[in-house]
């Protein structure tokens, strides 16, 4: 699912106490924000104040609300007003990180693909990926260094293939439904075998197809275990199509 990108930017006339300066950014900073307000709330209260801290972005478990500039400074890293962090780092904070639950992980879902896209829009990778403990020793992101800084940046990972991805051609099809003819067929997050697998489906198992790639060697199911994201391979080597 595409996530939804708010801009609500502060102010020119706060510049000079929220981000005086100018930045070409070298590396993705993550932080969790210790509360529980949404990412609007984040944002709001972060831009009316007049305290010398700001983020560019803050990540809920609904969407992305931007504040600061990516080509200004943001004061987040706890380095000095030279340090590295402040100074050439986009500040990304996790919503909902007080208490923790439901919301707060899928608010650091949200911050895995909010920070794939500012990867992908500057052609890095995940090593470019940093915490705020890295600049300041602070413990934070506290709840993503308690259960692991490299499966977070897997998860940035992953959504950088995603995006990453060629764009595949589908077609709207007059349903249609096939029967599995080998013993078991890769279920696909997409139309090819570059897509993570989701499951599989068994021989003489019998689906509804709604859509498929353009030369229609790959079929969306009618119903999978991700809806509207369940492909599997339609080559007459591993289904038949039956009325």
């Amino acid at each position: 699912m595409t996530l939804k990108i708010t801009k609500m930017l502060v102010k020119e006339s706060k510049y000079s106490i929220k981000c005086p300066y100018k930045m070409d950014a070298e590396t993705v900073t993550i932080h969790e924000t210790e509360n529980d307000a949404s990412a609007m709330s984040e944002i709001s209260y972060m831009i009316g104040n007049n305290n010398y801290v700001s983020y560019h972005v803050a990540v809920d478990d609904t969407r992305a609300v931007q504040g600061i500039p990516y080509n200004r400074n943001a004061y987040h890293a706890g380095d000095g007003k030279n340090g590295p962090g402040n100074r050439k780092s986009l500040a990304i904070e996790i919503c909902y990180s007080k208490t923790g639950g439901e919301r707060y992980e899928k608010a650091k879902k949200n911050a895995a693909k909010m920070a794939a896209l500012l990867l992908k829009d500057r052609g890095w990778g995940v090593s470019k990926l940093r915490k705020h403990q890295d600049w300041s020793g602070k413990n934070c992101p506290r709840r993503i260094i308690a259960t692991g800084w490299s499966k977070f940046k897997n998860m940035v990972q992953t959504e950088l293939n995603l995006l990453n991805q060629p764009k595949v051609n589908i077609k709207d099809v007059k349903d249609f439904k096939v029967k599995i003819k080998c013993t078991s067929l890769n279920i696909r997050k997409g139309p090819g075998t570059e897509y993570s697998k989701l499951g599989a489906v068994k021989k003489n198992y019998v689906y509804t197809i709604v859509k498929t790639n353009a030369d229609g060697t790959w079929g969306l199911l009618k119903a999978g275990p991700k809806a509207g994201s369940s492909w599997i391979s339609i080559r007459d080597a591993y289904v038949t199509k039956v009325k």
